[in-house]
């Protein structure tokens, strides 16, 4: 790990004790926060970084991201890190080439925390397999008839038919594991190793007046989304408290895994540095963010 981010954990680590000991009384001019009397730290250091009760580095994450290569580098190749999946992430885990490997590797190799949202389990019932499932079936019957019917057309225009007929080949290619049944089998396997981790949710009720408040001022992770869908916060919510109930003191960095490219989250591949202050300030080590296909590569290596 470079000696910057090591300095940056052991700083980071002590604001974290600092964020998790007991709250001093409050004054008459200081609300206290609704979770000041809780005996869950977890929960009540998450509220106070979720709703500015506490200081971010967000201007230095912002310097960070404008110049990423450099600032943050790689995390170093470990067993231990600290791995949250997005709803995209985790149903397409296990899909293709390398996620029988994924799956293989989080189930006999990975010694750190494996992080599912709460909010991760609803959408994917309610997006993923009550409307991908049956459009799935749909879309292959479409596709196959489609291709029967590109056959047809390439016998009467010769190459204008064979183009259209390869670009068909390179949809299914890209976007096949989405259409192909077998991949409700992967997802069961996927969500059996996934259950050994820990999934928690913040309470709704006193979260999500900080969801709005986030909207309004454009606060990532769902700023793009429509007004009154906070489901992009309350993955990122239930993602940091289930991190901050996680033993991270041998973790040497946490990551969040997420094929959502929207600017709420990422900016060319860069994460949003308020996103990432706030899983800096929750967990005390470096933070990343990465596409499915990044957390396939980081395997591939410690698999090789």
């Amino acid at each position: 790990m470079p000696a910057s981010d090591r300095v940056r954990q052991v700083l980071r680590a002590v604001r974290r004790d600092q964020l998790s000991a007991a709250p001093p009384v409050a004054k008459a001019s200081e609300p206290a926060t609704p979770f000041a009397d809780s005996d869950d730290a977890a929960l009540h250091t998450v509220w106070r970084v979720l709703n500015r009760s506490v200081r971010i580095d967000s201007l230095v994450e912002l310097r960070n991201g404008l110049n990423e290569a450099h600032e943050r580098p790689e995390l170093d190749d470990s067993n231990q890190i600290a791995v949250g999946f997005d709803t995209n992430a985790i149903y397409r885990l296990g899909l293709g080439k390398k996620g029988p490997d994924a799956i293989d590797y989080l189930r006999t190799r990975h010694n750190g925390p494996t992080i599912v949202p709460g909010q991760a389990i609803q959408e994917i019932w309610n997006n993923v397999l009550a409307g991908v499932e049956p459009q799935a079936r749909s879309l292959r019957k479409s596709f196959e008839a489609f291709q029967q019917q590109v056959k047809a057309i390439d016998q009467r225009l010769g190459e204008t038919g064979r183009k259209v007929e390869e670009a068909v080949a390179e949809l299914l290619a890209a976007h096949g594991d989405w259409i192909d049944p077998a991949s409700q089998e992967v997802l069961s396997d996927t969500l059996e190793v996934l259950a050994a981790g820990t999934c928690a949710y913040v309470p709704r009720a006193e979260f999500s007046a900080i969801a709005r408040l986030r909207h309004e001022t454009k606060t990532p992770p769902g700023f793009r989304d429509d007004a009154s869908n906070h489901g992009d916060f309350f993955v990122w919510a239930d993602f940091l408290y289930s991190l901050a109930l996680a033993d991270t003191s041998n973790v040497p960095g946490t990551v969040f895994v997420t094929n959502d490219t929207k600017l709420d989250w990422s900016r060319n591949g860069v994460p949003h540095p308020v996103l990432v202050a706030e899983a800096v300030a929750v967990a005390g080590v470096p933070f990343r963010l990465w596409n499915l296909s990044e957390f396939h590569r980081f395997v591939s290596r410690l698999e090789g």
